[in-house]
């Protein structure tokens, strides 16, 4: 099966985090941009934690943005401030 390019769009603390995962699907590339916070370390202080939500069941419901397609929403309280996450499938890659 074929991967997709997904784009992230993580506002926390004031913050605009904006960054990119192969995937085979949305809820996938939630997995994998959750591997990249943890290694690459974006949101100094949170990166850990955010991507601990996105990996934890209880958090990881992902909404679909009503009249769009392949656009999500992911959010999530984290050290007491709102981690709102956009979720964008941006293309299939050549």
């Amino acid at each position: 099966m074929a991967s997709d390019l997904f784009t992230f769009i993580c506002e926390y603390e004031g913050g605009t985090y904006v960054s990119q995962v192969l995937a085979i699907d949305h809820e996938k590339a939630l997995v994998e941009w959750a591997t990249l916070l943890r290694k690459e370390q974006p949101i100094e202080g949170a990166s850990d934690h955010i991507a601990q939500a996105a990996c934890d069941e209880l958090y990881s419901h992902i909404v679909p943005l009503t009249g769009l397609t392949g656009v999500w929403c992911w959010s999530a309280t984290v050290m007491d401030d709102l981690a709102l996450v956009n979720i964008v499938r941006s293309a299939q890659p050549s």
